[in-house]
């Protein structure tokens, strides 16, 4: 349909990018768990990027996701909003929006270009022989490694923008506890055709928005992540990675081409 534009997002890391993939003990002597964050970035911080909005209005500090936390849920500390099941509505509204008719984005998850990586140390508690410190907040980490995403990484993503007209280059900030600032150049790109054959995408996908709002067959799916986020009866909302289906369709900017599903609502 012609009021819906696909553009092709190079995603130029700013700042040093931090969020959990992996968690394990570390061998380290000074203790603490060693987190690694994985190589791709879900679509749903991206979607909150482009808004300029940092999380769902109903987030707090600091954590997002208190009933993840069983020792949380009776803590005095507990806000009554973060007792509530975790839930994605201002992104449910947008992209309801998005294939409504609305003007709006859709955003695909993003994919590594290049990494670097670098390794940080962080201890909010002493190791002095004593200590005089009062008791820190609930689910705050005491000491911590982190193998944090540093520049110059650079992502690409695939973004869908209906009755709006993205600017050429901009500056994200992808969400409140990851605390990194990405500058985006889009490229505007052409469907050049569909793959009527059962085929794999070239991009990673979101499972449940392609099941769900694409109204996709998957046949089979590749996960590349998988996030603890999982809202109730939407647990595939969490799933990151390949899908292999039917009328994928082929994207071209310039000699680089991806294939890919769209919304088959809008796109025939």
């Amino acid at each position: 349909m012609s009021e819906v534009s696909v553009y092709l997002a190079d995603l130029e890391l700013q700042g040093v990018l931090m969020f959990s993939t992996e968690q394990k003990p570390s061998l380290a002597k000074e203790g603490g768990a060693l987190i690694t964050p994985g190589h791709f970035i879900h679509n749903y911080p991206l979607i909150y990027g482009f808004a300029q909005r940092n999380v769902e209005s109903y987030a707090v500090i600091p954590s997002l996701h208190y009933l993840s936390y069983e020792e949380l849920k009776k803590s005095r500390f507990t806000p009554e909003s973060a007792q509530k099941s975790l839930h994605y509505g201002f992104i449910e509204e947008q992209i309801r929006n998005f294939l409504d008719g609305g003007g709006g984005i859709y955003i695909f998850p993003a994919f590594p270009l290049r990494v670097f990586v670098k390794k940080f140390f962080m201890a909010a508690k002493g190791t002095s022989y004593a200590e005089f410190r009062g008791a820190l907040k609930t689910v705050f980490p005491r000491i911590v490694h982190y193998i944090a995403v540093v520049p110059p990484s650079l992502f690409r993503t695939i973004v869908l923008a209906r009755n709006i007209y993205p600017p050429e280059s901009m500056y994200i900030r992808i969400g409140m506890k990851r605390m990194s600032v990405m500058k985006v150049r889009l490229r505007r790109a052409d469907i050049v055709g569909k793959e009527n054959a059962a085929t794999w995408s070239s991009i990673p996908v979101n499972l449940h928005d392609v099941e769900t709002y694409f109204k996709y067959m998957v046949e089979d799916f590749l996960r590349v992540l998988e996030t603890r986020s999982k809202p109730p009866g939407k647990p595939k909302v969490s799933l990151i990675g390949y899908v292999k289906a039917r009328n994928l369709f082929r994207i071209t900017c310039g000699s680089i081409e991806y294939k890919l599903p769209l919304p088959l609502k809008l796109f025939r």
